[in-house]
């Protein structure tokens, strides 16, 4: 089992392994907190824009560490049918749930003020960043984000991920890098020596920082 030192490590061989991909124009986004960590060295190395995708868990009060779905910003959902069965879910429990993630999504575009990941479609080849995958559902919803915005090709990228959810992305993307596939994979922070909790202000600290790497010819649109 690879052990990194902490996310940016992570970044920085992640992005040796981006490399052969690198094709402008091209747009890195970071499913937050922890993926923005991981994406910063990559954004760092190749000058193109870092922004945020927007996708979150859908969970239950009675099961909170079990995700029975996903929301991007746009509002579309993801939904694992077996799961809501399992926890015995009323469309009432989901859209309240749906409800409560919209809420935390439109927070979190307000504090971070990065241009969406929309912004720079359709056109732009997309590389989706997150610090692990254990079953993938969030990068799953920011992929069909990607795609239905019109992203020219979609890369997966992470420093670690669970088999199945590796199978997944191998299908479902362009292209899938990861440093470490592990068929023991049990929770993402065991691939991490620190594995600390990023804060808000400390996101947008990078988005901001990210924003003095980029190469003449990566500006925004509109």
């Amino acid at each position: 089992m690879t052990a990194f030192r902490d996310r940016t490590a992570a970044g920085r061989a992640l992005a040796e392994a981006l490399a052969p991909l690198m094709r402008p124009p091209c747009v890195v986004a970071a499913i937050p907190r922890g993926g923005v960590a991981v994406a910063l060295p990559i954004v760092e190395r190749f000058g193109v824009p870092l922004t945020v995708v927007y996708a979150r868990k859908l969970t239950h009060p009675t099961a909170p560490e079990l995700a029975f779905g996903a929301l991007d910003e746009d509002g579309e959902a993801t939904l694992e049918p077996a799961l809501v069965a399992g926890l015995g879910l009323s469309p009432g429990d989901i859209e309240k749930a749906k409800g409560e993630v919209w809420e935390e999504i439109q927070r979190r575009i307000a504090l971070y003020r990065v241009p969406p990941l929309g912004h720079y479609l359709p056109g732009s080849a997309v590389v989706l960043v997150d610090d692990g995958l254990a079953t993938g559902l969030t990068m799953r919803v920011a992929l069909a984000y990607a795609r239905r915005h019109g992203a020219r090709e979609v890369i997966v990228a992470t420093p670690c991920a669970a088999v199945a959810a590796a199978a997944q992305f191998r299908c479902a993307a362009d292209h899938f890098v990861a440093l470490t596939v592990d068929a023991r994979f049990a929770a993402v922070g065991q691939y991490y020596r620190d594995f600390s909790q990023l804060t808000d202000e400390q996101v947008i600290a990078m988005l901001e920082h990210a924003r003095r790497f980029l190469a003449p010819a990566s500006t925004d649109r509109g």
